[in-house]
């Protein structure tokens, strides 16, 4: 339950504690009182919109502190364990707005994200406001109504499963579902870039030897004179292989004086057959040295192609392969994605057939939650004094060959309320005919069904009450006294009978001291009650018919909560 909520600087209140009762709290008081900022407030704590707006003037923060406390459910503890925060029997929310919009948020100290407080607050605290009613005249959000009677969502999980598998799918096709025409026309690029590198057939560094066989043709009548003389120095009457010979036949003569000449014979010796070794190689070079002017243009025209390639494909030889092997590459792709998506388009047609079939599931099993949903709404309006209301589920049907892009995240139904408050009027769209007062009365009988097995321990009403009266007033009242013996109530009201079902009263008021504007809240006991019932019925103040009308009223409210 909320034991204590506190708020500090938020509109026109300064600083302000209430506590609730566990089960039945009524905020009472005259129109314009502030009773909207303490629900906003308890929104803001619990994850609302934060809005600077609301910091009250001349200050430069806004705090609300939400203390739970009691026995918390399974699923609460669940998510504040996945948080790393722990838990015993109380749970403080703060919620902290300064002026420049920096904003701080901690669960029993722990600072988490708004987020994350939304997750853990909706599973504590329901808040019926203004914007229930506008679901209910919104047949968009029928659907989601009708699915909060659904106990167990397990139903939901295939079909949810499939819907992720279809959704992979869908990217995987969308990747590769290129048109034909697109396709084709890249695969005819990729097999004229790749059949044009084949036909050249490059080999590595084929350029440069090239260049360098095409360098020394230029050069080759310089190549060719120099290799001549140098042949032609080194034959014939060679005057130095004719020294080194006559040297050789000197020492040859001596060496048997001197035994240590025999090394420079053999080094002369040596340099004669080197020197004439050379020669003969030079010669040989010189043979070789020729200038083919068919094969010198024919290495300049392969150059030029090799260049052209270079200028389409890359600055090298080796960037010339690296975009070959990447076009063969995209080349295969294209050809298996062909492949691919029709094994893609065949899976999506099986998931396509599997999701209709546990759509179907899903609906069949909506109808009979449907069918008890209509009965018991049914009976709740008639309590309600809506002796002849008519209501009922509309299904629309679903076309089975053309559904992809009406699946939702809940199936493929398509619901609408029907409702007829009037003996001899048909049923007719809900959203269309529904009254201020009808609605209010529909609302509620629709949180007391779902308060039956929901697991939330606050249920907040803000003036749920509109649009109602007399002894319907009553019968209102009961209902919020019936949600309040399974879940805490607190409730905005103008009315004097809920305000007399209340186990506790809390009377908001607006104050004027030194010229500033100061909303405060009075907990009420059982003589301010009293006077706060008939002040809510009418009567004149400090009037004793009234006062006795209202202990009258407050004895039956309590007769009926006795009872339940």
């Amino acid at each position: 339950m909320l034991k204590t909520l506190e708020i500090e600087n938020v509109a026109l209140i300064d600083k302000l504690s209430i506590d609730f009762s566990s089960k039945f709290t009524v905020l009472s008081g005259e129109t314009g009182a502030g009773k909207s900022i303490i629900i906003d407030s308890l929104g803001f704590v619990l994850g609302g919109k934060a809005n600077k707006i609301l910091v009250k003037q001349n200050k430069n923060f806004m705090k609300v502190v939400a203390v739970f406390n009691g026995i918390f459910s399974k699923e609460v503890k669940n998510v504040l364990d996945t948080y790393g925060i722990e838990c015993e029997s109380e749970v403080i929310i703060l919620r902290r707005l300064s002026s420049d919009g920096k904003s701080e948020i901690r669960i029993n100290g722990n600072v988490v994200t708004a987020q994350m407080l939304k997750n853990i607050s909706s599973l504590l605290v329901d808040i019926h406001g203004q914007h229930e009613h506008q679901r209910l005249i919104n047949s968009k959000f029928h659907l989601d109504i009708l699915d909060g009677f659904i106990k167990d969502k397990s139903i939901f999980a295939l079909y949810k499963n499939l819907l992720s598998r279809l959704k992979e799918v869908n990217s995987n096709i969308l990747k590769l579902n290129i048109s034909t025409e697109n396709q084709e026309r890249m695969l005819d690029l990729l097999d004229y870039q790749i059949q044009e590198i084949e036909k050249f057939d490059l080999k590595e560094n084929e350029d440069e030897e090239l260049e360098k066989t095409k360098f020394l043709m230029k050069n080759y009548e310089r190549i060719f004179e120099s290799l001549k003389g140098a042949t032609d120095s080194l034959d014939g009457n060679n005057p130095v292989i004719d020294g080194v010979k006559k040297a050789i036949s000197l020492l040859s003569g001596i060496a048997h004086f001197d035994e240590s000449l025999e090394p420079f014979i053999e080094r002369l010796e040596s340099l004669k057959y080197e020197i004439l070794d050379i020669s003969q190689s030079l010669n040989a070079k010189q043979e070789e040295c020729s200038f083919d002017e068919y094969e010198f243009e024919k290495i300049d025209q392969r150059l030029d192609k090799i260049n052209l390639l270079k200028k389409k494909y890359g600055k090298t030889i080796g960037e010339i392969f690296d975009f070959y092997n990447k076009s063969k590459k995209e080349y295969a792709d294209i050809l298996n994605s062909k492949e691919e998506l029709k094994e893609k388009l065949i899976e999506k047609n099986k998931l396509l057939k599997e999701i209709f079939e546990e759509s179907q599931k899903i609906s069949e099993f909506r109808k009979k939650v449907a069918s008890d949903f209509e009965q018991k709404t049914k009976k709740e309006l008639i309590d309600l004094g809506m002796k002849n209301a008519k209501f009922y589920v509309q299904f629309a049907e679903v076309d089975k060959d053309n559904f992809e892009n009406k699946l939702t995240l809940n199936g493929l139904d398509d619901v609408q309320f029907m409702f007829s408050a009037n003996p001899g009027q048909d049923m007719q769209p809900l959203s269309e005919i529904i009254s201020g007062g009808e609605a209010s009365r529909f609302m509620l009988a629709l949180k007391n069904i779902l308060a039956e097995n929901d697991k939330i321990m606050l249920m907040v009403f803000d003036e749920i009450d509109a649009g109602i009266s007399g002894e319907m007033g009553f019968k209102v009242a009961c209902k919020l006294a019936n949600i309040s013996r399974r879940h805490q109530v607190i409730s905005v009201s103008h009315l004097p009978q809920i305000c007399a079902m209340a186990d506790h009263n809390v009377c908001v008021l607006k104050e004027v001291r030194e010229n500033n504007t100061f909303v405060t809240a009075k907990m009420l006991n059982k003589n301010d009650t009293f006077e706060e019932i008939s002040r809510l019925s009418g009567g004149s103040q400090n009037s004793q018919v009234s006062l006795n009308h209202a202990i009258s009223l407050k004895q039956r409210c309590d007769e009926y909560k006795n009872a339940l």
